[in-house]
């Protein structure tokens, strides 16, 4: 089959690829069409340890159901679906609890050895399915991985929606975290970033203020707008200077949610925070419930990002890749078509 494979620090090339094998319990899935994540762009770029050459990415996937292991029940040949990529053991002390995220021996399509869907066919445990409707459109529904991320991270850092959020960062994820705020209430929202277009994108989303921080104080305009501090943040690029901004922007008391996964490291004021009383939490990826609760959301069309949604070939998914990592303008997502 037809693959677009990782074979260096910015470099991706189509190639020819075994067929998967379908296992017992497995799906074999057609892939109409495979999202360009954050991550993915890590380990284009070569900073990913866990994404070594020779390996097809993609996690982020739309397709249909092409065959089935015998045994295999409740899915049909030609069926619509997406699927939830991060597979547990099922049986360690966190996936007995319900959070499989975080299992001893998580895996994830597209990272290790497992390839992902960047890719004519791939092969995944058929307990992993979710179906989606016909009338679904793609841009659409390639949205249902990124936002399970962020209604998990919902779940674990605001159990009642603040009243004030202000989101670090305006790519896939922080817009995902606005549109998510809004749909659940959130009156006042900001939204920093030092790209403009992805600004204007996140004020036609909805957001309350949006503040560029090449030309302006970040902190103080969202202090400012909030009367003191958000409520809560959301931190969604990942690097120190971020990290610490988002700090500063929350309000005493306020919970504060780190998502970015550029930087390892990061110094933050603790003394200050810990006098404030700020809350500090930190989400990774999501579990079942999270994912499934993002497809009936996406189901639910009550926003649309297609307007920030771009498609290229696969054959092009060099250009595509150096274009998300280096220049993506207001594109919030890109999806490949396979």
């Amino acid at each position: 089959m037809k693959a677009l494979v990782y074979v260096g620090p910015e470099r991706m090339e189509v190639q020819r690829v075994p067929d998967p094998a379908v296992r017992e319990g497995e799906a074999l899935l057609a892939v109409s069409a495979a999202g360009i994540c954050g991550s993915d762009i890590h380990g284009f770029l070569g900073h990913s340890e866990r994404r070594k050459p020779g390996l097809v990415m993609g996690h982020e996937t739309v397709a249909t159901v092409l065959d089935l292991h015998p045994g295999v029940a409740g899915w049909r040949k030609g069926q619509r679906v997406s699927f939830n990529p991060l597979v547990s053991c099922g049986s360690c002390p966190a996936c007995r609890g319900g959070r499989q995220n975080v299992c001893a021996d998580w895996r994830l399509f597209g990272m290790d050895r497992l390839h992902g869907t960047y890719a004519e066919m791939v092969s995944v445990p058929a307990a992993q399915l979710h179906a989606l409707s016909e009338a679904l459109p793609e841009a659409e529904a390639i949205l249902v991985e990124p936002l399970a991320v962020l209604v998990h991270a919902f779940r674990i850092g605001f159990a009642e929606p603040p009243e004030s959020l202000a989101v670090f960062g305006a790519g896939p994820i922080g817009a995902l975290a606005l549109v998510l705020a809004k749909l659940r209430g959130v009156s006042r929202v900001s939204v920093v970033d030092v790209n403009p277009e992805r600004l204007a994108g996140a004020r036609r989303l909805g957001a309350d203020l949006v503040v560029d921080a090449s030309r302006e104080d970040a902190v103080a305009a969202v202090r400012d707008f909030t009367g003191g501090g958000a409520e809560a943040v959301v931190e969604a690029a990942g690097t120190a200077e971020v990290r610490r901004s988002a700090v500063a922007a929350g309000a005493k008391g306020g919970r504060l949610l780190f998502l970015g996964l550029a930087t390892n490291e990061s110094a933050l004021p603790w003394i200050e925070m810990i006098r404030n009383e700020q809350a500090v939490f930190t989400s990774f990826a999501y579990a079942p419930r999270d994912f499934a609760a993002a497809v009936r959301t996406i189901e639910e069309r009550r926003f649309d990002l297609k307007p920030f949604t771009a498609t290229r070939p696969l054959e092009e998914g060099q250009a595509a890749f150096l274009e998300m990592a280096h220049r993506p303008g207001g594109t919030l997502k890109l999806m490949l078509k396979v």
